[in-house]
């Protein structure tokens, strides 16, 4: 029996679509394969960061120490930019808190929404996070979301506490433990500014220190300048 040569024709044509399908396919599998390896390895630098957040989520003390001990970064963020610290401060894990800063967790890394773990610890009325967080060097000047520092915050607290004793709506123990956190805070808060207060002290002295070598050396156009500047530092001495 014989075809016809539109028929062979067709048949050779079937064969090839075939044949070119199946070759399609492979290389789409290939190729998926592939992209699936580089963007695989591309990631695998993120999972012990990934495997941090987590275990900070789920409050695994032991992990979050493991996993910092191999070296594992303490800043590490997910994709709304909330580092480890921002979810530890926002679930109250303070323990977990300490140990972060102890790993050099920075305490001014801002989220997606500018956020910084003081801002969430404020929120939460967290004073002992809210003392770690000053002791690390936070921002004292960020706010919570009603506008407040943690001056404000201290204050707020005490007045509530104070009404609540007054009223005989709060126990003597829970009291106390509630005192001594606000009083935490302001010596923390207290220490941040004398510690800010020694430094810049350090670095008048040292300005001052360059200026009287440079008496000595400098051009004397440079004198009547100098002399300027230490009347202004004069004046500074007095508003102090």
């Amino acid at each position: 029996m014989s075809h016809s040569d539109s028929e062979i024709k067709d048949h050779v044509k079937e064969k090839i679509r075939k044949q070119l399908h199946i070759e399609f396919k492979a290389k789409t599998k290939l190729s998926t394969a592939e992209d699936l390896r580089k963007l695989k390895k591309k990631l695998e630098p993120l999972y012990p960061e990934i495997r941090l957040i987590q275990a900070v989520s789920v409050h695994n003390t032991e992990e979050v120490k493991r996993l910092l001990e191999c070296g594992v970064n303490p800043n590490s963020t997910d994709s709304q930019l909330r580092s480890a610290l921002h979810v530890a401060v926002s679930k109250g894990y303070a323990d977990i808190v300490k140990i972060l800063l102890n790993y050099g967790a920075d305490p001014n890394k801002r989220d997606v929404i500018y956020n910084t773990p003081l801002h969430l610890a404020a929120c939460i009325h967290n004073f002992s996070i809210i003392s770690m967080l000053i002791n690390a060097k936070a921002d004292v000047s960020c706010l919570d979301m009603h506008g407040r520092n943690p001056l404000q915050l201290a204050s707020s607290k005490l007045e509530i506490l104070q009404k609540g004793w007054r009223q005989g709506a709060i126990e003597m123990v829970k009291l106390r433990e509630e005192v001594q956190q606000v009083v935490d805070l302001l010596l923390s808060i207290l220490m941040r500014g004398i510690e800010e207060k020694m430094e810049k002290l350090q670095s008048d002295v040292d300005n001052l220190q360059l200026m009287k070598l440079s008496l000595n050396s400098g051009p004397p156009e440079e004198l009547d300048d100098q002399m300027s500047k230490l009347l202004n530092d004069i004046e500074k001495f007095k508003l102090a």
